[in-house]
């Protein structure tokens, strides 16, 4: 089979001009289709970027997946974003050889061609919302309307319901991917079950909180270019200017928890972290002797550095609190940066922001990661990547519990959790990268160890119950007898180091139990 080269494109409007000028048809990869078009027609485009995040996680469709591109000849357009160019050489290693950038010379896209149909792209609006009390009118007028809505994950089930109606009559249905955004930016792989969703279904409608429409134009920019108020939606719904003003941030800290409910979330964050009690220990002590502080006006943030091996618990522990704060069950969003992206030599704009009149990004990371979240913590994922700006920056941040960007806006960060972690595997490893001014700003230093079999046992008890919570619908159909959780937990675990890997290894078992059992 001949080898083939693939096209990069690092953004939507590179994507954009690259095909208005190529003046051929464009498609995303979908199984089987992809096959009969370039059966049909080799001279096109075919974006397989959601594919291949598709096939990272289901190995399974590798072979099918490769299957459709039988006819694909020297004419045909492979596209991909450039954060999975080299997971594209991975996984089809016999038919792409290399892969280039779209070309720098490409005349740079204007507005108007963004908003206007290239070929085969089936462009479409996205709806946005600035807040709840923009959303909660909207769904009322829908609701005295009589029509569906729904957010993502209940996408089908209205669908369903209205199959007549929305087939024959080509009514509108509503759908909320505000959570899909969310969600998408850390698993990928849903991305080409979402995008076929999108494809299935053209005369869906679809919404989202304004501050989540950037990722949705970055992820599917084959099927959104442009992005509308709800308001428009509609020729008889409108946004009044009282609720059109921004919303109060309703913001979760712990430091709003009351002694009883403190206690209630130190016995659940207790019992979702397997092991590390010296930490859990002193994480209660710590918090509680906090929260008195920050009354009093002497503390401000809370802070966390946890170093140890991958895989062991250390993210999860931003986790577990993020959840335990969230007060909305739904949207548990946390404001993660990885430092492993911020070792350049202007890492320091990447995370404010670029200073005024500096061509580059105006808001930065850390800013936008914050005004996403409605919980009080930040989680700064291999911390000990980063350079000596990035440190400096923090050793004010923590002092004075608030950070300013580049655009002079002040952050206040008072009540907030902030968890560093690193995997450092000693303490003496530790104290040479961390510069000792902002070792001594952390409130609490802990190194994780690897846990112990008795723990993994307990992990796999913990995820077993997690397990009949969120696939509920499958355990009330079959008889799960201790002889079944014997046969789940049959496997070489005392062996496994991370925990991460041991989670891995119970989903892939456990799936197989319900084909087994025929609830899947």
């Amino acid at each position: 089979m001949e080898n083939y080269t693939i096209k990069v494109y690092r953004d939507a409007k590179e994507l954009y001009s690259y095909i208005e000028h190529a003046n051929i048809d464009f498609f995303s990869f979908a199984f089987k289709d992809t096959a009969d078009i370039l059966a049909y027609d080799s001279n096109v485009g075919i974006d397989i970027t959601s594919l291949l995040y598709y096939l990272k996680v289901n190995t399974h469709d590798c072979l099918p997946a490769e299957r459709n591109f039988i006819d694909l000849s020297a004419d045909t357009h492979i596209l991909v974003h450039e954060s999975a160019k080299d997971l594209a050489l991975e996984i089809f290693p016999c038919l792409f050889s290399d892969y280039e950038y779209m070309t720098e010379n490409t005349e740079t896209v204007s507005s108007d061609m963004l908003q206007s149909p290239l070929h085969t792209v089936h462009y479409q609006a996205i709806y946005t919302y600035d807040n709840d009390i923009i959303l909660s009118e909207f769904v009322n007028y829908c609701s005295e309307q009589n029509i569906p809505i729904a957010s993502f994950p209940y996408a089908m089930d209205i669908i369903k319901n209205n199959y007549d109606k929305f087939n024959k009559e080509q009514a509108v249905v509503i759908i909320d991917i505000t959570s899909l955004s969310y969600a998408i930016e850390d698993n990928k792989n849903i991305l080409y079950l979402s995008e076929q969703f999108i494809m299935n279904y053209p005369n869906a409608k679809f919404i989202i909180k304004t501050s989540q429409a950037d990722v949705i134009f970055k992820f599917y920019p084959l099927y959104f270019n442009q992005q509308l108020s709800v308001d428009t939606l509609f020729e008889n719904f409108s946004i009044s200017t009282e609720t059109n003003m921004e919303s109060t941030h309703s913001l979760a800290r712990i430091t709003d928890f009351s002694p009883s409910d403190l206690s209630s979330l130190i016995d659940k964050f207790n019992h979702n972290l397997i092991g590390h009690s010296n930490f859990k220990e002193h994480f209660a002590n710590s918090i509680r002797n906090f929260i008195l502080l920050n009354q009093a006006k002497e503390q401000k943030v809370f802070s966390i550095f946890l170093f140890g091996k991958s895989g062991i618990g250390k993210t999860e522990v931003a986790r577990i609190l993020n959840e335990c704060l969230s007060k909305d069950s739904l949207n548990k969003y946390i404001a993660k940066i990885n430092f492993q992206n911020y070792s350049s030599q202007d890492a320091l704009n990447s995370l404010i922001g670029s200073p005024s009149g500096y061509i580059g990004c105006e808001h930065g990371e850390l800013s936008e990661k914050v005004k996403k979240s409605s919980v009080g913590l930040i989680l700064c994922d291999e911390f000990d990547k980063t350079n000596r700006p990035v440190f400096s920056y923090f050793l004010e941040l923590l002092e004075e519990g608030k950070f300013t960007d580049s655009m002079a806006r002040e952050y206040d960060l008072d009540g907030y959790i902030i968890i560093f972690t690193s995997n450092l595997l000693t303490k003496k490893e530790y104290e040479s990268k961390i510069p000792p001014e902002l070792q001594t700003r952390f409130d609490l230093v802990c190194e994780f160890e690897e846990p112990t079999t008795k723990e993994k046992e307990e992990f796999l008890e913990l995820l077993l119950e997690k397990a009949k919570i969120k696939f509920s619908d499958q355990f009330a159909n079959i008889n799960f007898t201790s002889y079944d959780k014997r046969k789940l937990f049959d496997f070489d675990f005392s062996s496994i180091h991370a925990l991460r890997d041991i989670k891995r290894q119970f989903n892939n078992r456990l799936m197989d139990y319900f084909v087994d059992k025929k609830v899947l």
